[in-house]
């Protein structure tokens, strides 16, 4: 049996000899050695309210987490976990009893992985979903503590995110024009919304009279982090979008969706479509989510303040938006040449 203390709480614990464990909260450190021998006694005769730790393979424990990731995350984020998680983690480790498996067993798994010649960003991403299984196995108390909650994850480069200059823009759009997914492409650099966001915007969220775009939760769909966000059209973006809804109309489909081909979501075309366009435009190594970047890098050399980048882009955190800081301060530093005597 041990005391022991976490937070503000102190614990009694015990492992028999066969291996099952017991955990109890019991208030102040005098009072948990004052019954320290007692509760022993009374565990054996059944008579103290304490649970039990599970015995339970990490494949078992999979099953359950997968069903609490769907319900609880964004759609690609859910399909991003089941991917790692199948396709990595669950050879490595889904035969493994959870309260066999330790820091240095996870240590093993990450070598392993850049043995193989996963990037940095991948493994880490890997442990991070490793590291929330074991968390909630000890939140549903099949563990007592998370193993993988003390390994170091990897350095990853940090690169400037990739964007398109406004020369690239306009030939991106000029090579675009005649293609079905053109008011796509317009809505992604004029709002810098992510690819789900923009299969899952309706109709119904666009005004066009206040000239306002809502993202917000739907109820088979939500928000990367469940909050909503309004977005005032530009000028051209409105014009392609109210062109776009007399298309959809004319073809007499009812589509709820703004961007439907023929009717149907156009989820498997994008990519195709998308290069084709990219090739006639001489562009390489773009994709949907650089016109993303390109919105936020965009705004960051017209002087918005990082803090209104933040907002427009959903950002849950400031230091996402940080990496686009190195834009907004070469804008500044620019400033200097409006002095009336800056040329002498």
């Amino acid at each position: 049996m041990s005391v022991y203390k976490r937070g503000n709480k102190w614990y009694i614990y015990i492992t028999y000899p066969d291996g099952k464990r017991f955990r109890k909260s019991v208030g102040t450190k005098k009072e948990a050695e004052k019954i320290e021998q007692k509760v022993r006694s009374e565990i054996l005769n059944g008579k103290w309210d304490i649970v039990e730790t599970k015995e339970m393979l990490l494949n078992e424990l999979v099953e359950q987490y997968l069903e609490y990731a769907k319900a609880s995350k964004a759609e690609s984020s859910y399909h991003s976990d089941m991917y790692r998680i199948r396709g990595h983690l669950l050879p490595h480790f889904g035969n493994i009893p959870l309260k066999s498996i330790t820091p240095q067993m996870v240590d093993e798994y990450k070598a392993t992985r850049v043995r193989q010649g996963a990037a940095p960003k991948t493994v880490n991403n890997e442990l991070v979903n490793l590291s929330h299984i074991l968390k909630m196995a000890v939140r549903w108390r099949y563990l007592e503590h998370n193993p993988a909650s003390s390994v170091v994850k990897l350095k990853v480069p940090k690169n400037p995110p990739k964007f398109l200059s406004q020369d690239d823009i306009q030939r991106l759009i000029e090579a675009a024009k005649h293609s079905h997914i053109y008011p796509l492409i317009m809505t992604a650099l004029h709002t810098g919304m992510r690819k789900s966001e923009l299969l899952n915007l309706k109709w119904t969220d666009i005004d066009f009279q206040q000239g306002v775009i809502t993202v917000q939760n739907k109820a088979d769909w939500h928000t990367k982090n469940y909050k909503h966000r309004i977005f005032q059209m530009t000028p051209a973006l409105q014009q392609v979008l109210e062109e776009h809804r007399m298309l959809q109309d004319k073809s007499g489909v009812d589509c709820e969706y703004l961007f439907t081909w023929k009717g149907e979501r156009i989820l498997q075309d994008i990519r195709r479509s998308f290069g084709s366009i990219l090739k006639a435009a001489g562009l390489k190594n773009v994709t949907l989510h650089t016109l993303r970047h390109t919105f936020a890098s965009q705004l960051a050399m017209a002087g918005v303040p990082l803090r209104d980048v933040q907002a427009l882009m959903g950002h849950q955190s400031f230091e996402t938006t940080l990496q686009y800081a190195h834009l907004s301060e070469e804008h500044v530093k620019k400033q200097v040449l409006k002095l009336p005597f800056a040329n002498g």
